[in-house]
């Protein structure tokens, strides 16, 4: 009976402690009284099923009055107050609109013959938030597919889109399809623009909540060909996954880890007889242990440990500078201006093409045979536009991307610990996103990218490969093989291309050696910009 007790209490306390997941879902579109639109419930029904997907608990509202639209949050808010722990997602498509400052969302039979009668006759976006709030749980997110011109007949010249909230609750991350004061596509198949990519990315396993939204907006970005632009504010300070967290390789016990290798005995080029081009480093061949050991916070499963060997190449002390990018490429598309910054705004193909002409004006050999008029096969992107046909000769002596394996090699310059400063590492060493606290909220802090070599280099030499901006690799990203690999340049075929290193707009653990991530090489962000390898 004793054993049966500790039991029962044992499985009371897992689930007690359990992440609770509580979301509401509203699609608006059969409008009475002002313009219809095709998409929002469809948009409703089909977030409904992702979120269920992710273990989340839905309530949904298709079509609804303002009564039935406040007893949704209200619902959502007890339920979420019920369990501290718990994660809330509250996520409209629909007619919204904004007025002296303030948001508000347009229940399906509202006939709001004035702007005076406005507050009473629809949802305050804000009024929403303060309820959320109120719950006291651990993250709300809030999603607006709402951005599309005022409907109205007496609305005010300029007023587009909604506005920024003006108070936003701390633990919060609020989502607008697009950029504040903008407007956004309805969209002319089953969903509006923004929220089928949004669910394209929610179906993606052990996303963080920041890296699913830092997706989406580079996908919308991309098919509106820059058009709409989501726009993001986050208040929450911690780690969060809308699904299951990413599995550690204690749940594939049939790939254990191997046991890591001596460190490679790699010597800094200032020992290397052969000297190496300017403001780059030579980096002598070695075999270490790629990916991530089970038990590293924030460990995602595409980082299964392998044996790698790497042959020796040489690599770019810095990322590539603006100055140097303009002077190739004549033009300068970083956000952040500064010539001795790191260029960013540049796509894979940028860097690609960058690498030819650079070889081509320094008399080199260039790495890459690139065929404009030509689809790849190999590519499964959606940008019809940009999918040439990009081969690597691996006899050249021209610039080139690193592969993923010889970009983490170099990182970690002999380490084994999840960053090369070792376990932890600090605003003091890198560029990186944190928060500050600010009036008991949560504030971030002033994003910028840093000059190259801001901070001190790593064992072999390198600046900023953590943080400032992400680098582009030459592989295609999927998951790597867990068995031993001599010189692997990644996958065959694939969507999105490797980035690895971290940037200015992500958090700390994100910096990490082994972390990987991938993006439609016909992306561009101000997040983004890559690092220059030569073969020996």
């Amino acid at each position: 009976m004793k054993k049966l007790l500790v039991a029962i209490f044992l499985l009371t306390a897992a689930f007690s402690f359990a992440q609770q997941k509580y979301a509401l879902v509203i699609g608006n579109g059969n409008y009475a009284n002002i313009t219809k639109l095709n998409n929002p419930v469809n948009d409703a029904n089909d977030m409904e099923a992702a979120l269920k997907g992710l273990g989340f608990t839905v309530d949904k509202v298709l079509n609804g009055n303002l009564s039935q639209m406040e007893n949704g949050i209200t619902n959502l808010k007890n339920r979420l107050k019920g369990a501290k722990n718990s994660y809330g997602f509250f996520f409209y498509a629909g007619h919204g609109v904004q007025s002296n400052g303030e948001n508000y969302l347009i229940p399906v039979d509202a006939n709001i013959q004035s702007e005076s009668f406005l507050r009473r006759q629809s949802l305050g976006v804000q009024e929403m938030l303060d309820e959320l709030n109120d719950a006291g749980n651990e993250l709300n997110v809030v999603v607006l597919d709402a951005c599309r011109d005022n409907p109205f007949p007496w609305k005010r010249s300029g007023s587009r889109g909604l506005q920024v909230v003006g108070n936003q609750p701390a633990d919060s991350i609020i989502v607008y399809a697009t950029s504040a004061g903008s407007t956004a596509a309805d969209g002319t198949g089953r969903n509006g623009l923004f929220t089928s990519h949004l669910l394209n990315n929610l179906k993606q396993p052990g996303l963080e909540v920041a890296e699913v939204f830092r997706l989406t907006m580079g996908d919308v970005v991309r098919a509106s060909n820059s058009q709409q632009r989501p726009a993001v504010y986050n208040q929450f300070a911690g780690l969060a996954y809308l699904g299951s967290k990413p599995q550690t390789a204690t749940a594939q016990p049939q790939q254990p880890a191997p046991k890591p290798a001596p460190a490679p005995t790699v010597q800094p080029a200032a020992r290397v007889e052969t000297p190496a081009p300017a403001n780059m480093v030579r980096i002598n061949g070695g075999t270490f242990t790629m990916g991530s050991p089970a038990n590293e916070s924030e460990r995602r499963d595409n980082e299964i440990q392998h044996q790698v060997t790497v042959s020796g190449f040489y690599m770019g002390k810095y990322e590539v500078t603006q100055k140097e990018y303009k002077k190739v490429m004549g033009t300068n598309p970083s956000h952040f201006k500064g010539d001795n910054l790191p260029v960013e705004q540049v796509s894979w193909y940028d860097a690609i093409e960058y690498c030819n002409k650079r070889s081509q004006k320094e008399g080199l050999t260039p790495a890459y045979t690139i065929n404009k008029n030509q689809s790849d096969p190999n590519n499964k992107s959606n940008d019809d536009k940009l999918k040439w046909t990009v081969t690597w000769n691996k006899n050249a002596n021209g610039y080139r991307l690193p592969t993923e394996a010889e970009w983490e090699y170099a990182c970690r310059a002999g380490t084994t610990t999840p960053f090369s400063t070792g376990n932890n590492i600090t605003t003091g060493q890198a560029n990186y996103f944190v928060f500050i606290p600010y009036n008991n909220n949560a504030k971030g802090k002033n994003l910028e990218t840093t000059t190259v070599g801001s901070f001190a280099p790593n064992a072999w030499g390198l600046y900023d490969m953590h943080g400032n901006v992400w680098e582009w690799c030459w592989d295609w990203y999927d998951y790597y093989s867990s068995k031993a690999q001599t010189d692997p340049v990644g996958a065959v075929t694939g969507t999105y291309r490797v980035e690895r290193g971290g940037s200015l707009f992500d958090n700390g653990q994100d910096l990490r050696s082994a972390n990987r991530v991938g993006a439609d090489p016909s992306f561009s962000f101000a997040g983004i910009g890559f690092r220059l390898v030569r073969s020996l």
